[in-house]
């Protein structure tokens, strides 16, 4: 993807992305990896941010056999995207680049978790 292509692309909901988490600290999520957007193309536009859920391709990650990590394979990325760990990016800044689209039956999962992690009602 040539610079000014890239310097255009306003994230939108449901993409895959290739981003960079570094810095990061403790249990952050590090360096550059996938991940799926769940931010609006609005909010992206009217912020310069953009919100993601990394795609993890780790197997021993302690929530693998759980309902949070929701598998994705998209033929280009492979993993599991992560909805217990939301980050808020520069989008310009952090080196961002299109690689797919979650499939709709995936991203509903992935906003089922999104709900139980920020919804007030789980105490």
């Amino acid at each position: 993807m040539n610079s000014k292509k890239s310097e255009s692309y306003l994230p939108e909901r449901q993409d895959i992305v290739w981003i960079d988490f570094d810095p990061s600290k403790g249990k952050e999520i590090q360096k550059r990896r996938p991940a799926v957007i769940v931010s609006s193309k609005k909010y992206s536009q009217l912020t310069g941010l953009t919100v993601v859920i990394p795609v993890t391709h780790a197997t021993n990650n302690r929530f693998l056999n759980t309902d949070f990590l929701v598998p994705i394979q998209d033929g280009k990325v492979n993993g599991f995207a992560n909805p217990l760990q939301i980050f808020s990016f520069d989008f310009k800044k952090r080196k961002i680049k299109k690689a797919g689209q979650v499939n709709d039956a995936a991203y509903a999962k992935i906003q089922q978790t999104l709900l139980f992690v920020v919804s007030s009602s789980n105490g």
